[in-house]
């Protein structure tokens, strides 16, 4: 525990005594029930969090009116929803942590989800140019304003009745209250707008309002952005001065996050952004403030470790590390480090925030997440002798999984090291921290004993001799090419061997793709003083499954930064040695090109489940070689499957 001696220091907020100083911070979830009751699930998945180590657990926000209530969510807007926050905090604190409810209006933030609950308005400061006329906006009144005040001092005070041991108000990413507080969303002129002191004030009454309806020693902390993440909003110099302001209303604690959900992308960094981002402007806020400041966004138990002990911040709110193992801070208490399943900021856990097919919530890293009661796996009763074909992530999961169960398995790779597909992904720049989860898998293999076999590929001879009772393939896929004349041409190269080293980009290049390979290789090779230009057959980032949008706009923000010509909507008609032919508008257009870099998808490489048909032995297939996916679902397929094995 001796390198994390700070992050195991107790704290303060207000009143209330922290074990420690690791938080997790409220996060989506869609875990409660169609009528936005308490679930099991949600009980579960919580008091994991809490029995893991951390010294307080936040929920998903709490609305505090009807009219900003998510579906799947929890509100608290009267007092039938008390009960269920009450089974929640009652199990948070029997797992042994502090439990606190955060209390929001969604405000603009209902532009993220993309959905817009039937008969519901917007509600906005003031109405800017951008505001779309097909969605409704409804511009708040003084008179909606301090109606909304009371909506959240009755909503403090269920809180308080429903065992919270602190509230928190959510006024950052672009909520109601950050709205207010916002010089791009706020134009108003009247005491609300204009000045930092008037955009300050909706919620300073709204403290104001929370500290007498939950009494003068209640803990109270408000979440504001230290910066909006785009030109002419909220700078961190304004956002120091509010924080003073909060402070003097009655805020125990200032929780610094960032970024507007529906047009910036700093409230929840993916892996292009360097580790911690907010630290450096959470360390200004709380230059100007005497409570303690809490900081998020990107934090590992490293970074963690050196934010508390440089005194750049008193809390460290670690959501998405706590998705991936809930176990953390015990594990790193003590001095576990190598049994972390480290998060790798792909978010992917934000997939169900915008696509109602993914569910819940998902995690490339913790397939369990949001389904805590399925694990640990309960032990096989008759133990088979398996072959894993295969050594990427699909094979390594199946393989840690089956053994976990009491199998005895052997894993086979046909190249000379694990990882797969996987070791391309980590080659790009941003994602070596990728790495961390191939990484982890070996550790785990190495440590459980697990016969390891590379340089060997798995055939129906090497089955027969074996004599296996089960085969697992897990072969993965391969890349696409393009069906068009001059595909085959030398200067044609798959972005896969170019990421991997395997061919050069020389010249003016072609990238042909728009979806994260096309984008990240294209970025890639800009950076370098490339000459680059991206064509796709279907706008950027469309064509097939949802990208995660935090993460697709980052990229996307970087193109356009960098002014990389996009030809969108474009087939590829032909590649000739020195250009890639497109239509226009009727007429054919010729993009000059000395290299063409294909990123137009994979297939998968099932040849060895096929193979192996009428043989007599129980063969089973996952991971890509079934259907090229993203990597939480390729980790949630292992889970499932081996459980049934």
């Amino acid at each position: 525990m001796t390198q994390f001696s700070a992050l195991f220091q107790p704290g303060k907020i207000g009143t209330l005594q922290l074990k420690n100083r690791i938080i997790m911070p409220a996060m989506g979830t869609a875990l409660a029930d169609e009528k936005g009751k308490v679930t099991d699930r949600m009980v579960a998945y919580y008091a994991a969090r809490a029995r893991g180590g951390a010294g307080l657990i936040t929920p998903q926000f709490a609305a505090v009116s009807r009219d900003s209530a998510f579906a799947y969510t929890l509100p608290l807007h009267d007092d039938s929803y008390i009960a269920d926050w009450r089974t929640l905090a009652d199990a948070v604190h029997e797992a042994g942590a502090r439990f606190s409810i955060q209390l929001m209006h969604v405000g603009l933030i209902l532009l993220y989800s993309g959905v817009v609950p039937e008969g519901a308005s917007i509600l906005v400061p003031s109405m800017a140019p951008w505001m779309a006329p097909d969605k409704p906006y409804h511009e708040l009144t003084e008179q909606d304003i301090l109606g909304c005040v009371e909506d959240f001092a009755a909503a403090a005070a269920r809180a308080k009745i429903a065992g919270a041991d602190l509230v928190e108000l959510h006024a950052c990413h672009g909520c109601l209250v950050s709205s207010f507080l916002s010089p791009l969303t706020n134009r108003r002129q009247d005491r609300f707008g204009g000045n930092v002191e008037n955009r300050t004030r909706f919620a300073c009454l709204i403290v104001e309002a929370i500290r007498r309806a939950v009494g003068k020693g209640f803990p109270l902390s408000v979440r504001i952005n230290c910066s909006d993440g785009i030109e002419g909003g909220l700078t961190v110099e304004e956002a120091a001065q509010q924080a003073r302001i909060l402070e003097g209303a009655g805020a125990d604690a200032i929780s610094v996050s960032g970024g507007l959900e529906f047009w910036s992308t700093l409230s929840v960094p993916s892996y292009p952004y360097p580790d911690g981002p907010m630290v450096g402007m959470a360390e200004k806020i709380k230059k100007a403030v005497n409570v303690p400041v809490i900081v998020a966004g990107k934090v590992n138990a490293e970074l963690a470790e050196k934010v508390i002990s440089g005194g750049k911040a008193d809390f460290v709110a670690m959501g998405r590390p706590l998705l991936a193992d809930p176990e953390l801070p015990n594990k790193i208490r003590q001095g576990r480090i190598d049994d972390l399943r480290r998060c790798i900021y792909c978010n992917n856990c934000l997939k169900s925030a915008t696509d109602p097919s993914a569910g819940p919530m998902s995690c490339t890293v913790n397939p369990f997440v949001a389904r805590e009661a399925k694990y640990p796996f309960k032990p096989v009763a008759k133990p088979k002798e398996v072959m894993v074909a295969g050594g990427g992530l699909a094979g390594m999961e199946m393989a840690m999984y089956l053994t976990e169960r009491g199998h005895k398995v052997a894993l086979y790779e046909k190249d000379n090291e694990l990882g797969g597909q996987w070791n391309i992904a980590c080659a790009l720049p941003g994602k070596q921290g990728y790495a961390a989860l191939t990484e982890y898998l070996k550790r785990w293999l190495k440590k459980n004993g697990v016969e390891i076999n590379l340089g060997t590929a798995v055939t129906r001879e090497l089955v027969l001799q074996k004599k296996p009772d089960a085969v697992v393939v897990a072969t993965g896929a391969v890349p696409l090419r393009l069906n068009v004349p001059g595909a085959d041409l030398p200067h044609v190269i798959q972005g896969h061997d170019f990421i991997a080293g395997r061919a050069p980009a020389r010249g003016r290049i072609v990238v042909v793709g728009g979806r994260f390979i096309g984008m990240e290789v294209a970025i890639w090779l800009k950076e370098q003083g490339k000459d680059v230009t991206i064509v796709t057959r279907a706008g950027l980032g469309e064509d097939g499954i949802r990208l995660e949008e935090f993460t697709f706009k980052t990229l996307a923000d970087r193109i356009v930064e960098l002014n990389i010509p996009m030809f969108l909507n474009s087939t590829v008609l032909e590649i000739t040695e020195k250009a890639v032919v497109i239509p226009m508008k009727g007429r054919l257009f010729r993009i000059p090109a000395d290299t063409v870099i294909l990123s137009v998808g994979m297939r998968p490489e099932n040849r060895l489940a096929k193979e192996l048909e009428g043989l007599g032995i129980e063969v089973h297939m996952v991971g890509d070689c079934v259907r090229p996916r993203d990597a939480s679902d390729v980790s949630y397929q292992a889970a499932r499957l081996a459980a049934t094995i």
